[in-house]
């Protein structure tokens, strides 16, 4: 038993890619694997796990999130004229999550998932609270480049969930139950934003009530000017303040959970360690015998001992075979082996490329959208600032200095009513996010959650971006007809429309899938770069937004945007739909009746672990060239043009998941096209000369 869990120290080194069919495990270690996942696949949906991962993930949605309540505050108390404040804010701590997302990423698959699970909920709970208490000492210290400076120590810490909640909510998860868990893990995205404006609006109705701000008229009359500063000042604090709380308790859960199984058997190389880890958080597997020993599926008796009142099974350890010679992981080699060699940077391009395209559309509309909002609910065209408003002329008023200088103060997003105390523009934009974007945020990923397993995963990706391609540019043509017009809800409309699905689809996938599809050595390290890659779309959003803002002058300059990001999700589809492998497959019952019952299976993540080769070697094709070359092929057979074998025997082609159709019938990799012979070599559709 001692050499099981405590492998010699030669090979304590971490291994690497195992190969598309796990050749780099020993028959022992992969008889161990098989034991594992039978163990993980007799459990369901479990609330321990989602709650650890979804307690962070939510503790991260509002803190990134929650940059939508507060930067109305900060720009009344601190940069009332200074547009460019925010877009600093934005940049820095999305700059941070990229830096979270591949410095956990590499880490967690280096030094285990759980080493790391808990150091970025630190970063984030040290660093709320180095925002919340930033000051300019005794006018000495630069506010806003204290503030953005912990801002960007949180990003880090917020990039580093994404992968680890990610991958431990995947690696732990029954096959049946994985897309349910994951989905359901970052269901607390949407919740997280609505929980940040909720919070922001409790606590303004609070201090409304203790200090009668609506009375004092804040940012119309000068004269309570002082008071109205420190009041809202107040206010931004306790909404960030109030992050760190979720944040320690779920640092408390993740003290319960241990590294996967998996990880530690494939990875670490400690099959006792595995079996152990697994039964302390789903208990002993059963046996009809009831007796103390039972075979495990490699044939080696599992003991069961006892352990503080518990029972834990551990494998019997008979003499080791030689084990074949494996790569070490992050290796240069290994590296080369997997990414090259057996192509699986398709599956990376694919899952990055996808984010990438999926976050320029989606943080373009959910981060640092108060102006948005206000404009797309507009039912009048923008106010002057004249004499003529009836706050011109109130005592202290603020109004005439707006005049004179650089027009309406930052915080003052609502261009159509420039009387507009920031008690009631903080009242507005809480309103319009909640209305426009959380709840049908919230609604999309609570759908995705029920149909998890109804749809074929992948081909969603692709028609999710399909469908919010039409989506945006309906929403951009309707908006210049409607804009700032007493029709203008139909537009609200159609953004609602949109973000529900988002979440119902592209938004909710691209999480999932790569957790999903890498194998368990590189699984959090890739993970981390597509999601990094996102990141870098939403800084490319935010940049592009603030640019047409600034840049645009136009009164329907956010039809433009519209547009715009059409064509990004028009790119994400294509992605989706080349580089990336089908998570499930089609598989048919028997009924009683006789007949067929069609129904999605989801792979295991050791099938899924086999890359490229594997996916091809089921038949299924990657590459615009080689997807293209199929998809008129099939055409072709569909309109009777007669595709046939070399042999002379017909086609036939068995539609599977993801428009892979293989072609049975003779030589399966060898059919008749165009007066040549086409090859379907390792995934590769070799075109007859012309």
């Amino acid at each position: 038993m001692t050499g099981r869990m405590y492998p010699d120290p030669e090979r304590k080194r971490n291994r690497g890619y195992l190969g598309e069919d796990s050749s780099g495990l020993p028959p022992r270690d992969l008889q161990d694997r098989q034991q594992l996942r039978y163990e993980l696949d007799l459990n369901s949906w479990n609330l321990r796990i989602w709650g650890v991962a979804a307690s962070g993930f939510l503790t991260d949605s509002y803190n990134l999130f929650a940059t939508n309540v507060i930067l109305a505050s900060l720009s009344f108390v601190y940069f009332p004229h200074e547009r460019w404040c925010g877009l600093i804010i934005n940049f820095f701590t999305l700059l941070g999550s990229v830096v979270g997302q591949l410095l956990f990423g590499y880490l967690a698959d280096k030094y285990g998932r759980t080493r790391l699970y808990g150091i970025e909920l630190v970063l984030v709970i040290v660093s709320t609270i180095g925002v919340a208490t930033t000051s300019t000492g005794y006018g000495d210290i630069s506010f806003l480049a204290l503030f953005t400076f912990w801002r960007f120590v949180m990003g880090i810490g917020i990039g580093g969930e994404y992968p680890l909640s990610a991958v431990i909510t995947s690696e732990w998860s029954s096959t049946s139950s994985r897309a349910t868990m994951l989905s359901s893990v970052f269901l607390m995205q949407p919740v997280g934003q609505a929980l940040a404006q909720l919070v922001g609006l409790f606590v303004l109705l609070g201090e409304n009530r203790a200090h009668r701000l609506h009375e004092l008229q804040c940012g119309i009359d000068t004269r309570n000017e002082q008071e109205c500063k420190r009041i809202i000042d107040g206010i931004w604090r306790i909404v960030i303040g109030s992050g760190a709380v979720p944040a320690i308790l779920a640092i408390i859960f993740r003290f319960f959970l241990y590294d996967c199984g998996l990880y530690t058997l494939e990875v670490k190389n400690k099959p006792g360690n595995a079996f152990r880890d697994t039964q302390r958080v789903y208990g002993a597997p059963g046996n009809e015998n009831n007796s103390n020993d039972f075979p495990s599926s490699n044939g080696h008796t599992v003991q069961t001992i006892a352990n503080g009142g518990g029972t834990l099974t551990l494998p019997a350890s008979p003499p080791e075979p030689d084990e074949p010679a494996t790569s070490l992981q992050f290796s240069m080699s290994d590296l080369y082996n997997f990414f090259i060699r057996d192509k699986n940077w398709y599956y990376l391009l694919g899952t990055s490329m996808t984010w990438f395209y999926l976050d320029v559309s989606f943080y373009g509309f959910s981060l640092d959208n108060r102006g948005t909002l206000s404009d797309l609910w507009a039912t009048t065209d923008a106010v002057s600032i004249t004499a003529d408003l009836e706050c011109w002329n109130t005592p202290g008023s603020a109004v005439p200095s707006w005049a004179a200088g650089s027009g309406l103060p930052t915080w003052q997003t609502d261009a159509t009513k420039p009387c507009n105390t920031i008690y009631e523009t903080l009242i507005e934009q809480t309103k319009q996010y909640l209305l426009t974007v959380s709840l049908a945020s919230i609604a999309g990923s609570a759908c995705f959650v029920v149909f998890a397993n109804r749809i074929p995963r992948r081909e969603w990706l692709t028609a999710s971006f399909g469908v919010l391609t039409v989506l945006f540019l309906v929403t951009g043509g309707l908006y210049y007809g409607v804009a700032h017009t007493e029709r203008s809800w139909g537009t609200v409309v159609c953004v609602a429309i949109c973000h529900f699905m988002f979440n119902f689809g592209a938004n909710t996938l691209t999480f999932i899938i790569p957790a999903e599809i890498f194998p368990t050595c590189y699984r959090c390290t890739c993970h981390g770069i597509s999601a990094a890659a996102g990141k870098v779309g939403s800084i490319v959003a935010v940049l592009i937004v603030y640019g047409i803002n600034a840049g645009y002058k136009s009164t329907t300059r956010q039809g433009l945007v519209f547009l715009l990001f059409a064509t990004f999700m028009a790119l994400g589809a294509f992605y989706s739909w080349a580089y990336l492998p089908d998570v499930q497959r089609v598989v048919h019952d028997s009924t009683p009746d006789g007949e067929l019952k069609r129904r999605l299976e989801t792979k295991s993540l050791e099938e899924l672990g086999g890359g490229y080769s594997g996916a091809v070697a089921e038949g299924q094709v990657f590459g615009v060239r080689n997807k293209w070359a199929m998809m008129r092929d099939k055409v072709r057979f569909r309109v009777g043009k007669g595709i046939k074998h070399s042999d002379g025997n017909e086609a036939v082609m068995e539609g599977a998941i993801g428009g892979q159709y293989p072609l049975r019938g003779g030589n399966a990799n060898q059919f008749q096209r165009g007066g040549g012979v086409v090859n379907i070599v390792n995934g590769t559709i070799e075109l007859p000369a012309r």
